[in-house]
């Protein structure tokens, strides 16, 4: 990986990145070419992804109007499925990354305070349709008070099948958070499971070393590629 650029202080990619704190948990995902996806009870904010489906869908109703209130009432009848999907969702992963590639508040709590390092990563279309079996989707995070009400009114009624209706709500519940966290301009590819996924190498671009990070880990690091 020869070409890879390793600056100090700041991604000039603009591709998806992730600031990390250097440890041996970063340094086997970097030696093994591999993505972390954290199920929803491993993330920092317990609020992250726990969303009620049946209230969210109830307060739905009570803001709609004919003809979406009568179409949301049809799918108020599947309780089962909704009770499945909140089930299912606690073993799905997700793989955070940011937009915003020079913020300082990310390098701050993510970055152990700019000691640690920032990924700067661009996935080709293909990765998704080559690993649909496992990737389930890439969407930006979606941040206000209530989200998923909103997708109930503005999307759900609205899609064409049901396992489009299925796979867009798993995708919405696994991508909302409290407005507060909207300084992290966070997109997050889905995985149906949680753990680790082993990626191309080269999908990788860029390595950016804080303006803290000790020159022993900055070797540490360049001797994993």
């Amino acid at each position: 990986m020869t070409d890879l650029k390793i600056p100090r202080g700041k991604c000039h990619t603009g591709l998806p990145e992730g600031h990390k704190k250097i440890d041996k948990h970063l340094l086997k995902s970097l030696i093994n070419s591999e993505l972390y996806f954290a199920r929803p009870a491993r993330l920092n904010d317990p609020f992250d992804c726990r969303v009620n489906i049946i209230n969210a869908l109830e307060n739905a109703i009570h803001r709609s109007l004919p003809p979406v209130r009568q179409r949301l009432e049809k799918i108020r009848k599947m309780k089962s499925f909704f009770d499945k999907v909140q089930t299912d969702l606690e073993g799905m992963g997700v793989s955070s990354f940011s937009l915003d590639l020079e913020n300082p508040i990310m390098w701050s709590h993510y970055a152990d305070n700019h000691r640690g390092i920032c990924l700067a990563y661009s996935f080709p279309e293909s990765f998704f349709y080559e690993a649909a079996d496992y990737i389930l989707g890439i969407a930006s995070v979606d941040y206000g008070l209530d989200p998923l009400s909103n997708w109930f009114l503005r999307e759900a009624s609205g899609l064409g099948s049901f396992d489009e209706f299925g796979m867009s709500l798993i995708q919405k519940i696994l991508t909302i958070k409290a407005e507060q966290w909207e300084y992290e301009n966070e997109v997050r590819i889905i995985k149906n499971t949680g753990g680790v996924y082993p990626i191309d190498k080269k999908y990788l671009k860029q390595v950016c070393f804080g303006l803290a990070t000790p020159e022993t880990d900055v070797q540490l690091i360049k001797k994993a590629f």
